[in-house]
């Protein structure tokens, strides 16, 4: 036998095994596509002595997920579209491409009262969380100021995309509205040990005060969500 030809053959067969097994190891190593994930809609009312009504969120026929926001009435807001991640987020940039379908006149309010809430002024923005519960208020993060759309706008313009890096520190705030700048350390610690990642719904001040419309019925869909290198 033609040992060097053997040992060629062997490893070209190799090769395209490894290629036919893992070829989205090929074409990209580390992108995580979580548009797909089991997504949850924590919903808020504090009338009602339970901290959190949580549903699965719906599945889009054109992937993603969506769910529909609560009538002002019921007194219920929707705080988080969220979705498990055990994955270091160093340096990493979150993408999410966001819509909101409503009927015309639509209103979206906020149980904000420090800051504008006319019907107008409900955003939704990206957040992730260190911890599941009632901790240190650097476990909690979003993208921070105008790094975030308003749901007014995306009813009548369509859909949009929030992509922020975790590589630019004051682009980040925390639970007491430190950016990721004023506590390093909190940041840095919060993006190792992630636990949760998603969307929050909320005010232009109180980025978590949740949201429920009048006027109409509206739906909010996350049309993609990744996280890359």
């Amino acid at each position: 036998m033609n040992i060097k030809k053997f040992l060629i053959g062997t490893a070209a067969g190799a090769l395209m095994l490894a290629s036919s097994v893992f070829p989205a190891l090929a074409s990209s190593p580390f992108k995580s596509d979580l548009s797909n994930n089991n997504w949850r809609v924590f919903n808020i009312n504090t009338a009602v002595p339970k901290l959190w009504d949580i549903n699965k969120a719906q599945s889009l026929d054109a992937g993603g997920v969506g769910f529909t926001f609560n009538p002002l009435s019921t007194g219920w807001f929707t705080v988080y579209l969220k979705t498990n991640y055990n994955v270091d987020l160093t340096n990493k940039t979150i993408i999410a491409n966001v819509d909101v379908i409503a009927d015309p006149g639509t209103l979206f309010w906020t149980r904000s009262t420090t800051c504008a809430n006319t019907g107008a002024d409900a955003y939704v923005r990206l957040e992730f969380q260190s911890a599941t519960g009632n901790y240190e208020a650097s476990d909690y993060w979003w993208s921070t100021g105008a790094n975030s759309k308003n749901l007014s706008t995306l009813a009548t313009s369509g859909p949009d995309t929030l992509s922020f890096s975790t590589a630019v520190p004051s682009d980040w705030s925390n639970i007491n509205g430190q950016t990721g700048s004023g506590d390093p350390v909190g940041f840095a610690a919060a993006l190792k040990n992630v636990k949760e990642i998603g969307v929050a719904f909320g005010s232009s001040c109180r980025y978590a005060s949740g949201v429920n419309v009048s006027g109409g019925t509206a739906s909010f869909q996350l049309n993609s969500f990744t996280v890359n290198p």
